[in-house]
């Protein structure tokens, strides 16, 4: 790693100061990467030398980066002091808007969370100013839980349920909010919080909290789909996530269903998919049965969608029909997502999507077909995947800013 580094800088005027910058970050990588471990360390993972390793850590230290924890065992020779990044050199901070609630997370540079928050949105409580207040108060919260100083948190990463303009911080719509059309949020938030602030589109960051320790760990080409109030999904090409030419990659809620009249395409009102099988969708088709079948239950009428879907796990005829009417409409729209871009993996989240059951009825009737079918995984992270994919992308943009 040291020499690709070193070859990169080769191609620019030299600059001795550039040079013991970047031999710093490698340093830093492999401190963080391998600690606790010794200079000897650093210089055999390296390749740097002696002098060289042990200039760039009197920097890391100097900077607070790293520390020294003790000495290690010795060989024969005086213990080697061993030495370890600094996670609480500062902090990053996740959030997660829903329709119905809004969720954030605390973290320190290792991506251990140490803090949590949640906040209702009531149903006058969903416009921008709202919400940007409702972080506000969460941030608060999250820091004297932790006992963290305020301008220690260096970065937040945001979750719109919209279709988001990452470049220029803007959610261009949002239809299960308040009036979240062409929202500038990131400069909301920075004024609000003083503080550096990214935003995108929640499915995309579901999906990258299942790649960085998720269901798709290690899986360059998939799909995630998230079904909760809403219905989309995050596509992971090579790599990355794809936003496509105008942000709505992935804007799968809009797609048609079977069955249904054909009617244009909105982006300021729910698409025909997220209503047929978002989860108010699903819980109308519920009492729609219910009523059919002659059941007046109050108790069964108020059931939320993942309970109806646990209901027909234990054989219960008008859940076991929802269920299966959710997953045939899910599997034609993961179908046309296949033929598209041909992904190795489809993971499926979100508070309705993650259900074991809808996973395994889904995944049967893909299977039917003879056409090369992606593999289907229910999500690890289940609701917390937004909020480990907002750290995975805060912790990437401190990265490439921790030694100025």
């Amino acid at each position: 790693m040291a020499t690709e580094v070193i070859n990169s800088i080769d191609a620019q005027p030299s600059r001795p100061a550039h040079l013991r910058q970047a031999n710093s970050r490698t340093l830093l990588r492999l401190a963080r990467m391998h600690a606790p471990c010794s200079r000897a360390d650093l210089v055999r993972l390296s390749g740097l030398s002696a002098p060289t390793v042990t200039a760039a850590i009197a920097d890391l230290e100097a900077a607070g980066l790293i520390e020294n924890v003790g000495e290690g065992q010795s060989s024969g020779g005086r213990p080697p002091e061993l030495l370890r990044f600094r996670a609480d050199h500062g902090y990053v901070a996740g959030v997660d808007i829903g329709g119905t609630r809004l969720r954030m997370i605390l973290a320190d540079l290792d991506g251990t969370p140490i803090a949590h928050w949640k906040g209702k949105l009531e149903p006058n409580g969903k416009d921008p100013a709202s919400i940007c207040a409702l972080i506000r108060e969460g941030m608060a919260a999250m820091c004297a839980e932790a006992r963290v100083k305020r301008d220690k948190v260096l970065h937040l990463t945001v979750g719109a349920p919209g279709v988001t303009d990452v470049d220029r911080g803007v959610v261009l719509s949002a239809p299960n909010l308040t009036d979240w059309d062409d929202v500038p949020l990131r400069d909301l938030l920075e004024a609000e919080l003083d503080l550096v602030v990214l935003t995108e589109n929640d499915t995309n960051l579901a999906a990258v909290g299942e790649h960085w320790h998720g269901a798709a760990d290690n899986v360059d080409n998939f799909v995630f789909v998230a079904m909760g109030t809403g219905v989309g999904a995050g596509i992971f090409l090579r790599g990355a996530i794809h936003h496509g030419s105008a942000w709505s990659a992935g804007e799968i809620g809009y797609l048609g269903v079977p069955g249904m009249p054909r009617e244009p395409m909105q982006m300021h009102r729910t698409g025909q998919l997220e209503r047929a099988i978002g989860g108010e969708g699903i819980e109308t088709r519920w009492r729609a049965e219910l009523q059919s079948a002659k059941r007046t239950d109050p108790a069964l009428h108020d059931l939320r969608a993942s309970q109806i879907f646990d209901l027909a796990m234990q054989g219960d005829t008008e859940a076991r029909i929802v269920l299966r009417f959710t997953a045939a409409i899910l599997a034609d729209a993961i179908a046309t997502v296949t033929l598209l871009f041909n992904p190795a993996l489809v993971v499926i989240g979100g508070g309705v999507g993650s259900h074991t059951g809808l996973c395994a009825e889904t995944e049967k009737i893909l299977s039917a077909s003879d056409f090369p079918h992606p593999r289907v995984r229910c999500s690890v992270l289940g609701p917390e995947a937004q909020l480990h994919g907002a750290i995975a992308l805060s912790l990437s943009a401190v990265d490439s800013k921790l030694l100025g």
